[in-house]
Parts: C-alpha cells; structure tokens; sequence
C-alpha cells in the first residue's frame, strides 16, 4: 500500500455486466476508469481480467466522490478483511 490517497486519485464506477464465467448479470463494484473502454461500435466494455478483457456492459453509473472518501477513511481505521 502506498503513501496517499489512491482510491479517490481516479474515477471509480459501479458496473453492471455480463459475467464472463456465470453468464448472469453482476453488479462489480467500484471498477477503475482504466478498466473500462469503448469499443468501435461505441459501446463501453468491461476488462474483468487478463483472460476476460472484453466483457459486455449493461450500465455505468459513476461512484460518488464523497462515497469513495468514506470507503478509504473506514479502511484507515479498521482495515480491510485481508490485513
């Protein structure tokens, strides 16, 4: 982890998409700008991982700043569950 504030240093976004595995529709949260791209019909795309990088998306919708802030305060304070 470094020094800073990186969950609020770039847009994040609540994504719904196709799964690539189940095929359901799922709701992957607060996914990096740098994950999504338009594709050359103009349709946003989802890159979920190295294997799965042009997953289809269903919508969009940009996570509040203020939501981003309070994550990143609460995971100074108590940490995440991995720590």
């Amino acid at each position: 982890f470094t020094k800073g504030n990186n969950m609020t240093n770039k847009k994040n976004f609540d994504v719904l998409a196709i799964h690539p595995v189940t095929g359901r529709e799922t709701t992957f949260c607060t996914v990096g700008q740098d994950s999504l791209f338009t594709n050359e019909h103009g349709e946003t795309r989802f890159r979920y991982n190295h294997r799965y990088n042009d997953v289809e998306t269903i919508s969009v919708t940009e996570v509040p700043q203020f939501k981003m802030d309070a994550m990143f305060r609460y995971f100074e304070k108590y940490g995440t569950a991995n720590e």
